[in-house]
């Protein structure tokens, strides 16, 4: 009679686990189906946001030439040796790129966005390394530039995230 019981409880315990597993299963896959459903919404939006709307748009490229112009003018003033402060150079560079990336109407257009901006800023970050290195400038500097570049980086990879999982 022991024997038996020991047998009941383990044929018990086997059939939950396999309950369990089963609705594990189920639910792991109605999840996935909600995660590529996700993704297609954000996509979706990023398109929004890129100006289906004409009246978005037209303002989207407004913005995007202004801070252009800005970060122009920033670069002709280092060409002509007066310094604008390193910050504002980079806060408008950042801006003008993130103006850009949400012009594009698809993710591999902002990717593509992104990836300029972090090569922008990693050359102007190596660039106030060597600064640093010679006592021309203070290690806060680069720290922030390492900051900006850092967001940038997750910004681009969270949009090839999102990328990857539309396909």
């Amino acid at each position: 009679m022991l024997l038996s019981k020991r047998k009941i409880c383990c044929i018990l315990s086997i059939s939950l686990l396999l309950i369990c597993l089963a609705l594990l299963s189920g639910w792991l896959r109605g999840n996935e189906a909600q995660f590529i459903t996700l993704a297609q919404a954000a996509e979706r939006q990023n398109q929004l946001q890129a100006g289906s709307n004409e009246k978005i748009r037209e303002l989207l490229k407004e913005l995007y030439n202004v801070l252009k112009a800005i970060v122009e003018d920033m670069n002709r003033l280092l060409d002509y040796g007066q310094h604008p402060g390193i910050t504002e150079l980079r806060d408008a560079t950042v801006a003008m790129f993130n103006a850009e990336a949400d012009l594009c109407t698809t993710g591999s257009g902002r990717i593509k966005v992104y990836e300029k901006l972090v090569d922008v800023l990693r050359k102007q970050e190596e660039g106030l390394a060597r600064d640093v290195a010679k006592g021309r400038r203070d290690r806060t500097e680069i720290l922030r530039a390492k900051a900006a570049r850092l967001e940038a980086q997750i910004r681009l990879e969270k949009q090839r995230l999102a990328q990857a999982i539309l396909k």
